[in-house]
C-alpha cells in the first residue's frame, strides 16, 4: 500500500514538473527567442549563439537537457494512466503518440552536448556541413518528425481522454489541448519562443488537477 502511494506521488510530480522543465529548456536554449532553436537552417548562427551564451546559462541548460532526457517520456505515460480507467483506448492512444515523439528528444539532447563542444574547437565551416548533412539523413528527418507530430498530438488526445475519463474539470482538459496549439502552430508561425514557453506551462497548470485525481485515487 506504502509503495503504490509512493509511486503515485512520483507520477503526479513527474506530470507537472516535466511541463516546466520543458518550459525551461526552450527560455535556456542559447538562441533566444526563436522557438526553433536550435534551427536546423542557419547552423552557423547556431554555434555562434552557443559559443555567445553565458556560461552560468549554458551549464543550466545542459543540465536541463540530461533531466528532459528522462522525465518527459514519462509525463505522457503518467497523463495516460491517469485516463486510462475511464477511457482506455483514448489513453493508450495519447500515451503511444506522446511517448514516441518525446523519446526522441535523447537525439535532441545529444545535438546539444555536440554542438557545445563544436562550439568550443572554433571549426564552424566543417561542423555547419557536418549538420547539413546529418539532418539531411531521412533517418533523423523521420525521428523529427515523429518529436513534432508526437508530442503535439499526444497533448490533444490525452487532454480529450482526461475529460472523457471524467479525471480532470474541464478548463484543465481544455488548456491541455489549447497549449498544443499555443506551443505548435502559433509558436512556430509567429516566430515567437514565448508562445512555446507559454504552451508548456499552460500543461504543467492543466496537469494539476490531473495529479490531484492520481493521488486521491481510492487504492484497488
Amino acid at each position: 500500500m506504502r509503495e503504490r502511494v509512493i509511486l503515485r506521488w512520483g507520477v503526479g510530480l513527474v506530470i507537472v514538473v516535466a511541463p516546466l522543465v520543458m518550459a525551461g529548456w526552450f527560455a535556456l536554449c542559447p538562441q533566444y527567442g526563436d522557438p526553433a532553436c536550435p534551427t536546423n537552417a542557419r547552423p552557423l548562427d547556431v554555434l555562434a549563439a552557443y559559443r555567445a551564451a553565458p556560461p552560468v546559462l549554458m551549464e543550466t541548460f545542459l543540465a536541463i537537457n540530461m533531466v528532459v532526457a528522462y522525465v518527459f517520456p514519462l509525463s505522457y505515460l503518467g497523463m495516460a494512466a491517469v485516463a486510462w480507467p475511464g477511457t482506455p483506448r483514448l489513453a493508450a492512444l495519447g500515451g503511444a503518440c506522446g511517448w514516441l515523439g518525446s523519446a526522441v528528444w535523447g537525439f535532441i539532447a545529444d545535438q546539444s552536448f555536440l554542438l557545445t563542444d563544436m562550439a568550443r574547437t572554433q571549426h564552424d565551416a566543417e561542423f555547419a556541413a557536418l549538420e547539413t548533412a546529418y539532418f539531411a539523413d531521412w533517418h533523423i528527418f523521420t525521428l523529427a518528425i515523429g518529436w513534432v507530430v508526437g508530442h503535439l498530438l499526444g497533448y490533444v488526445i490525452l487532454g480529450f481522454a482526461l475529460f472523457r475519463a471524467r479525471s480532470v474539470p474541464t478548463w484543465s482538459a481544455a488548456m491541455i489541448v489549447t497549449a498544443a496549439v499555443v506551443m505548435g502552430p502559433l509558436a512556430y508561425g509567429t516566430g515567437q519562443n514565448g508562445l512555446q514557453i507559454l504552451g508548456y506551462i499552460m500543461v504543467a497548470a492543466g496537469c494539476v488537477p490531473a495529479a490531484r485525481s492520481l493521488v486521491r485515487r481510492p487504492a484497488s
